[in-house]
């Protein structure tokens, strides 16, 4: 009994709502664009993902490919530049973007060009209020 009084109590703190109850799904989309941040000329510059690959060079100026959908599976983090419903609300997948950015930027060693995988997201809460937020994920 007391487990399940902490998965109720933990699901309603959780970004996700992971274990919690909600009766009516939220009607909010979102749209992720991608950018890859680089440094040209002493500046930092963003450079647009298309089609969800981009290519970068190694240390050894060898080019190689590059899929954002090789490591994310997601049905909606794996969608760029499309407006796609956003499951169990923004905040959850505002949370889930954010790993998915860390984990491209983790497993991304032959890309010695990119200093950081951005992700714009344009958000549009139940029909209504629009907004615009930026997740970045440094690469280690």
């Amino acid at each position: 009994m007391l487990g399940q009084i902490a998965l109720i109590a933990f699901a309603q703190r959780a970004p996700d709502h992971v274990f919690g109850f909600q009766m009516f799904n939220a009607s909010s989309e979102l749209k992720i664009t991608l950018y890859r941040q680089i440094h040209m000329y002493g500046k930092p510059y963003r450079l647009s993902v298309q089609h969800a690959a981009w290519q970068a060079r190694d240390k050894n100026k060898v080019t190689h490919a590059f899929r954002w959908n090789d490591r994310v599976h997601d049905g909606v983090l794996g969608q760029l530049d499309t407006f796609v419903h956003a499951s169990y609300g923004l905040d959850a997948q505002l949370f889930r973007l954010q790993f998915a950015l860390n984990d491209v930027a983790a497993h991304i060693p032959d890309d010695a060009e990119t200093d950081a995988l951005v992700a714009v997201v344009e958000t549009v809460k139940n029909g209504r209020e629009r907004a615009t937020v930026e997740l970045t994920a440094e690469r280690p």
